[in-house]
């Protein structure tokens, strides 16, 4: 049984589609939110991880009362150590640009306003809006050529989201 990250740049769906998988997938399936413990500011690869390790222990820990765990959260291959990546399961969520840009505006919208002022792992947000839609491309070429799962989210109800990926979770 192995555990499983659903990974993928902020603004794909990560986070929106737990709920959903907590509905969807059996109950020996644990569905929990990467950043649960906090995310400071400047988080970066080496707190990544330490998150994923946390994430590891728990997962074991989970196996042996009979449940997978499920973490959805930013992660990359490079944030484990190579022996870990083969208990993983990395199915990685993906947008095209326009719809990462479009949902993370949203989010840091506030009535009807967009705030420039706003900060997010201390970056003004256009900055980190702007590193997000750039690293979306990179992250899916990233994920091809590791052959992990990826699972298009643009112009999808998050509920159709969620079919795909309890598809790829339950038919290894």
């Amino acid at each position: 049984m192995k555990m499983i990250f659903i990974s993928g740049v902020c603004g794909v769906g990560k986070s929106t589609l737990m709920p959903y998988l907590r509905e969807l997938l059996p109950t020996s399936f644990v569905v929990v939110d990467f950043d649960s413990r906090g995310v400071p500011d400047g988080a970066d690869h080496t707190w990544r991880k330490s998150e994923a390790a946390h994430w590891i222990a728990e997962g074991a820990t989970y196996q042996e009362n009979g449940q997978q765990l499920v973490v959805c959260g930013f992660v990359k291959p490079g944030d484990f150590e190579s022996a870990q990546l083969k208990e993983l399961e990395i199915i990685v969520l993906d947008a095209d640009t326009d719809t990462i840009r479009e949902r993370l505006m949203g989010r840091y919208t506030k009535d009807g306003i967009f705030d420039e002022t706003q900060t997010v792992i201390g970056k003004p947000v256009v900055e980190f809006i702007d590193g997000n839609v750039w690293y979306s491309q990179k992250m899916r070429e990233e994920s091809m050529s590791e052959g992990l799962s990826l699972v298009d989210t643009s112009h999808k109800t998050p509920a159709g989201v969620a079919q795909e990926v309890v598809q790829v979770i339950t038919n290894p």
